[in-house]
């Protein structure tokens, strides 16, 4: 699960600009993870299932079907927290993080089919236009991400579980020269609600909440009336 503990490592950096690009549904407070509830001895796989249980390539092709969706990210590493709001359709983001460095909340608006991002600061009532390239990651996590990062013939069902009513399957995820994590998914539509993971000595954990999928309004990603606009071009360098 190499994107997990990259993203997890990076998110400390609170930094003024972030950039996500995935997409998901709901979770709430999760239970303790170290054994999951119900566990059993047969276990769901990519390539079959176990009497009623989804198959796992099929149960991880319907959470990367989701394209419309909002949700919280909240990722821990050690006592560390970040929280990141996200509303994700198509091929637009807006993405919410509360940044004292930068004098309060910062509002990013995605939009890749034009290739463009916004920085946006309320207080201010000012954003920063710039090509989709220029903009910088700052590590926080969208289950759709962390989707594309699993490969399900290196998963092993460890049992069944329940995040905040939604009843999950319970996986170890093992990468060679890394590893294990695991992940909690959603066993309604294969959305990750959990992931843990150690590195360094230090347990890393991220849990997606308050998901919804769909209904969500064209309007949450234009800027608000009167925002003044300021073009960001990467300075170039001198010809020696």
């Amino acid at each position: 699960m190499t994107n997990l503990k990259k993203n997890l490592s990076l998110t400390l950096c609170l930094l003024a600009l972030f950039l996500l690009t995935a997409v998901i549904a709901g979770c709430g407070p999760a239970k303790d993870s170290s054994a999951p509830a119900d566990k059993e001895a047969s276990a769901p796989s990519s390539d079959k299932s176990s009497g009623s249980e989804p198959v796992l390539k099929d149960l991880l092709g319907k959470g990367k079907a989701v394209n419309e969706m909002s949700f919280d990210c909240e990722t821990q590493v050690g006592e560390q927290k970040m929280l990141v709001k996200t509303w994700i359709k198509g091929k637009k983001v807006r993405s919410e993080m509360e940044s004292p460095e930068a004098g309060g909340k910062i509002i990013n608006i995605i939009d890749s089919a034009a290739g463009v991002v916004y920085v946006y600061q309320p207080e201010q009532k000012v954003a920063t236009k710039m090509d989709i390239s220029l903009a910088q990651q700052d590590g926080s996590s969208s289950p759709q991400e962390d989707l594309e990062a699993m490969n399900p013939d290196k998963m092993k069902y460890l049992g069944k579980d329940t995040i905040d009513g939604k009843k999950c399957l319970v996986y170890e995820i093992t990468e060679d020269n890394i590893g294990s994590s695991k992940v909690w998914l959603w066993e309604e539509n294969g959305i990750p609600l959990r992931m843990e993971a150690t590195a360094d000595g230090e347990k890393m954990v991220i849990e997606y909440r308050n998901i919804k999928v769909g209904g969500i309004p064209d309007s949450m990603f234009e800027l608000p009336k009167g925002t003044q606009i300021m073009e960001f071009n990467m300075p170039t360098m001198p010809t020696p």
